[in-house]
């Protein structure tokens, strides 16, 4: 009798987990968790700032192509949309926060006949979702 007792108790006993061991194996699997959300939060802000690249870029790709079909006598008029150094209005809070694009020329020199071929950059400035100055630049040449 004593024998079928003590055998029932060893068995009852390793027959479950601890609070202990259960403890253990919740923390684990909350870490774990933890982890994975923390990695997808980031995972979702790098998609953010890609699609504002991306945006950015597309609005300096059309802004380039606007100017590429003009004559290159008139792409750098001091008085037209694409003045040197000029905010080109177009393209002002068109679609990023605080969204600006510059058009210079490099090769240009004020009071001297437009050089061919001239050199195009434009530069883009805005405010990111997280407050940080972000630019891009694309540069193009335009021929006679």
């Amino acid at each position: 009798m004593k024998t079928m007792r003590s055998r029932e108790r060893r068995a009852s006993g390793a027959a479950g987990f601890s609070l202990v061991e259960m403890m253990i194996a919740v923390t684990v699997i909350l870490v774990g968790l933890l982890t994975a959300y923390s990695s997808e939060l980031s995972s979702l802000e790098v998609v953010k700032t890609s699609r504002e690249t991306n945006t950015a870029m597309a609005d300096l790709q059309a802004c380039m192509e606007s100017m590429l079909v003009l004559p290159p006598a008139e792409i750098p008029n001091p008085e037209g949309p694409y003045a040197p150094g000029g905010i080109i209005e177009a393209y002002r809070d068109l679609h990023l926060e605080n969204q600006r694009v510059v058009a210079t020329y490099p090769n240009l020199v004020a009071g001297q006949p437009t050089p061919d071929p001239l050199h195009i950059v434009l530069t883009m400035t805005w405010t990111d979702r997280q407050g940080r100055g972000r630019e891009l630049r694309i540069s193009s040449v335009k021929t006679r």
